[in-house]
């Protein structure tokens, strides 16, 4: 196998154009089928968003008879967002509108429905049908049970009778809005059976895999042997194909690269919430067809002591989602060399007493990765020891409990990791590393952490409990601060990130929220949960955004390779707050919010809080300079600044 010069595979964003690859009965289905509303189902990275945008791309000119509008539903969860994500959808198209001598103005409006009303008459006038584009479109069974109303007056404005033809693609999740009771008229009516995307046909994968829309000097140089041994390894995923291709590409190495692949804790997290979303009965017989090798309808029915027709809808789905294939027996195998793998080594769950593990679901409910952790936590005990009492807080990597501490008469906080931080040995291994490593700091404003510990199949922390609030809280009521006070508070936090970069450890999560204070008012950071090795591997992947917008640096924005100053940027958000009571950066969507940190130069705090001294906003604009080698070089470096101002403030 010899490698190209370039790395043409795209992983972890959506394509279109020669990017894109297959999916032509799925197009011409959409396209030209006698349906106007097509429900477009898959799992999680098969490629959904990209079939959207290939859509919106192909029929950008006039000669299909359709003009699309790619409308994100992601956030949409009240009335307010889902009208601002639409506007933004109109603002997408208005190059195209003016084309059409439409302004955005004429339709736009604050009322949702008269907007798509006015839109698709403008349409009709002009001989084209509005094609929606609708992706994320779970967010809508939040919206349902915020606003059930609004829910049907959006389908009935999306499966409007003429000059409109509507897509909407999800995952399975999107299955609990054709279980409504309250409505004679489901908001799936009309969608139902749903147009699976799942893998690629073997001649579009080995296309994509030889990268054949490409002129031939750019192609990669995969000889028929390694094309076939991808194929077969990924099962024609798309995903699996690009991030494999890429892999072997810069390793000059197949195998190594399907081991990196196959220990990606990122590949794991997306089999983790698909395998969550199943029923018990679909998972058991995942488990099943593993532990045999393959199975036949047959024995499966015999092994759950099963009329074929209770188990015949679970197998069609699981085949119809990817999870499971036909070989050329007529036997059920699981699909890809990946998945089959990752699902060997997921931990069984174990028999253990009603009162002690998450509320069961009924066989067919679904499940995500939020309810799977909504534990009643009454009579709760773990380890004969540690009896939870009340959730405090949730976030990225889990649920937090205030606890009592049975053998030291104490009590302690407990998180419960969430179960894609732990959902292979490699991730485990990684996230009980970084956690040694932030317990071992040692520093007094650094929450520490006493053990790291397995309950049956939950792993879960036990740290040191604060009483005190949040700096969230704090300033939330109190802010702006005096700048002796914000200072004081920022010259401990730096000298904890001094610590914690002496050991090669970033935070990447700095945030008011992850600041407690005690009942002295000393601040404590916590929340390693996203912690990484300086130069090291961490337990997300590359290309996946991560931390919280409003604090985060233009480098995270953009998804580059961040440093220590990454943090120091964020420290910098954090005491901007504190000595303004505002933010610098405010947007109605948190794609709005990053590229105002990858783009726009900050307030000075003096125009929003004047009595912040001149020294003080100074220190902070250096910390939100969007070129990193422009702000301070390190966190010792901060904390000497931040001590020398706490001086002169006296």
């Amino acid at each position: 196998m010899r490698s190209s010069s370039a790395i043409p595979f795209v992983v972890g964003q959506w394509v279109r154009g020669e990017k894109f690859y297959g999916r032509g009965t799925q197009i011409a289905e959409i396209l030209g089928g006698h349906r106007n509303w097509v429900w477009l189902l898959g799992n999680r990275r098969v490629g959904k968003t990209s079939l959207l945008k290939q859509l919106e791309h192909l029929t950008a000119t006039r000669d299909q008879g359709f003009f699309p509008v790619f409308w994100d539903f992601q956030g949409a969860d009240d009335p307010e967002e889902l009208n601002f994500n639409f506007a933004d959808a109109l603002l997408d198209a208005e190059e195209r509108l003016e084309e059409l001598d439409i302004a955005v103005a004429e339709v736009e409006g604050e009322d949702l429905f008269a907007s798509m009303g006015r839109l698709r008459r403008k349409l009709r006038s002009k001989n084209l049908t509005l094609l929606l584009l609708c992706d994320e479109v779970e967010e809508l069974i939040h919206l349902r049970e915020k606003d059930p109303a609004l829910l049907r007056k959006l389908r009935r404005a999306i499966q409007s009778p003429e000059g409109i033809r509507s897509v909407l693609a999800s995952s399975i999740r999107l299955w609990a809005l054709a279980e409504q009771r309250e409505d004679t008229s489901p908001f799936l009516h009309g969608f139902i059976p749903p147009l699976y995307i799942q893998n690629l046909s073997d001649t579009e994968a080995r296309s994509l895999i030889r990268q054949e829309h490409l002129p031939g000097e750019l192609r990669p140089r995969f000889d028929d042997e390694v094309v076939e041994t991808i194929s077969r390894r990924c099962d024609n995923h798309p995903y699996l194909i690009q991030l494999i291709g890429k892999r072997s590409l810069e390793l000059g190495d197949l195998s190594e690269a399907c081991e990196q692949v196959a220990t990606d804790p990122m590949v794991s997290y997306f089999f983790s919430v698909d395998f969550e979303m199943l029923s018990e009965t679909e998972r058991s017989i995942l488990h099943f067809i593993s532990e045999q090798t393959m199975a036949t309808s047959k024995s499966i029915q015999h092994h759950f002591r099963s009329e074929s027709g209770s188990l015949s809808g679970g197998l069609q789905r699981l085949e119809n989602l990817g999870f499971i294939r036909r070989d050329a027996q007529r036997r059920f195998v699981l699909a890809s060399f990946f998945f089959r793998r990752w699902l060997r080594e997921l931990p069984r769950e174990p028999q253990l007493p009603e009162h002690q593990w998450p509320q069961r679901r009924a066989a067919g409910a679904l499940a995500t990765t939020e309810t799977a952790l909504s534990y009643d936590v009454r009579m709760r005990i773990i380890d004969d020891r540690y009896e939870l009492r009340e959730e405090v807080g949730r976030g990225a990597s889990g649920l937090v409990f205030r606890a009592y501490d049975a053998l030291l008469d104490t009590e302690v906080a407990v998180k419960l990791l969430r179960g894609e931080f732990t959902a292979s040995r490699d991730a485990l291994e990684r996230v009980r590393q970084e956690i040694i490593l932030s317990r071992d700091l040692g520093h007094p404003n650094i929450l520490r952490i006493y053990h790291f510990g397995a309950f049956g199949d939950q792993r879960y922390l036990t740290m040191q409990w604060v009483r005190g609030p949040s700096l969230a809280q704090r300033i939330a009521e109190d802010a702006p601060f005096s700048p002796t006070e914000a200072v004081t508070i920022a010259v401990k936090i730096s000298s904890a990130l001094a610590a914690a970069h002496r050991r090669k450890i970033l935070h990447r999560d700095i945030k008011p929220g992850n600041i407690l204070l005690d009942e002295q008012g000393e601040p404590l950071l916590a929340d390693f949960g996203l912690a990484r090795l300086i130069g090291g591997p961490g337990i997300t992947g590359e290309g996946i955004f991560i931390g919280t917008p409003y604090y985060a640096s233009p480098e995270q924005a953009e998804l580059r390779a961040l440093d220590e100053r990454s943090d120091l940027y964020s420290l910098g958000l954090v005491l901007f707050e504190m000595a303004t009571g505002r933010r610098p950066f405010e947007a109605d969507t948190s794609q709005e919010v990053l590229e105002l940190q990858r783009r726009m130069p900050p307030p000075d705090p003096r125009e929003l809080e004047p009595s912040v001294p001149a020294e003080l906003a100074e220190l902070i604009l250096r910390c939100l300079e969007k070129d990193p080698a422009k702000r301070w070089p390190n966190a010792e470096a901060l904390e000497s600044a931040l001590r020398s101002l706490a001086d002169a403030l006296g």
